[in-house]
């Protein structure tokens, strides 16, 4: 699932190529992904609407115009990719039928192509998600307050949201494994399994440890650990496996500077000892045995 890192990158891509720009059609081919209101009606409400503004929230993005909120949820495996109709598409990107997307510079539309947006000036917005889990929903603006998916998430780390008095306190209410509080969207928004693996090694803290037997120097060393994972995801733009990818179709490079998730089996940055793959609350977890206590 994209995380914080990915959609944002994917954010800001998309703010130079689509703000501004009308939209003059809408492609919906699969119903599932638009959760509200009834496609029909959001499509009718969303032809015509010039996009203001774009941002994002934990794992989502906002695409605002001037009548209408349109949040968008990429799911596991969501991909928005920008059409120019002045580039040539990509006839090689299908490598994997069953990873979807590698770096493809453009692609048309297939069977996995579920929304398009089409704009006034012959360029488009396409959405492809191989399993369908993402969700689109259409607010009128005086209605998004409504919104709980997106107002109930909690800090956002790297705002001056994320302050560690907040941290602290939400923090020692809890008695539940690390790992599971860390992807509750509601504690901290934006993190999924690969950063909060990734922050976990770098606090030195198992994530099968109950947050109650966390010293005040392993929350603090928790807390500097998040946004310095984002930032480093960030920074290479993002972590691609199999199907992330940017808006122009090009996979991120994090994944090549990952200090345990995925390398289960190899010999830690660190300490050389190997990297475990175990189970916790049925979520992949990867951690090195010397460093995280």
């Amino acid at each position: 699932m994209p995380e914080l890192p990915e959609v944002e990158t994917i954010r800001r891509g998309l703010a130079n190529k689509i703000v501004g720009k009308t939209i003059e059609k809408i492609k919906i081919r699969c119903k599932r992904i638009v959760l509200l209101p009834p496609p029909r009606e959001w499509s009718s409400a969303l032809r015509n609407q010039n996009i203001k503004h774009i941002s994002r929230r934990g794992k989502f993005l906002l695409l605002s115009t001037i009548d209408y909120q349109l949040l968008v949820h990429l799911g596991m495996t969501g991909q928005l990719t920008y059409w120019n109709k002045d580039k040539h598409n990509d006839k090689k990107f299908f490598i994997d039928p069953l990873t979807g997307l590698q770096k493809a510079q453009q692609h048309a539309v297939d069977k996995h192509t579920h929304i398009s947006l089409y704009f006034s000036d012959g360029n488009a917005l396409h959405y492809r998600d191989i399993r369908q889990f993402g969700k689109w929903r259409l607010y009128l603006v005086a209605d998004f307050k409504n919104a709980n998916e997106y107002w109930n998430l909690g800090m956002e780390p790297l705002t001056s949201q994320y302050r560690w008095t907040h941290f602290y306190e939400k923090l020692k209410k809890r008695n539940t494994k690390i790992k599971s509080l860390l992807l509750n969207q509601q504690f901290v928004a934006g993190l999924g399994n690969i950063y909060t693996d990734e922050a976990l090694f770098e606090a030195g803290v198992r994530p099968v440890r109950r947050t109650i037997s966390l010293s005040k120097i392993e929350k603090t060393r928790l807390f500097e650990a998040i946004p310095k994972v984002l930032e480093r995801g960030l920074k290479y733009g993002g972590t691609s496996f199999q199907n992330y990818l940017n808006v122009n179709g090009e996979t991120g490079n994090n994944q090549e500077h990952l200090r345990v998730y995925g390398r289960s089996g190899k010999t830690c940055w660190q300490c050389q000892e190997q990297i475990i793959r175990i189970l916790v609350c049925q979520r992949s977890s990867h951690f090195c045995p010397h460093c995280q206590r």
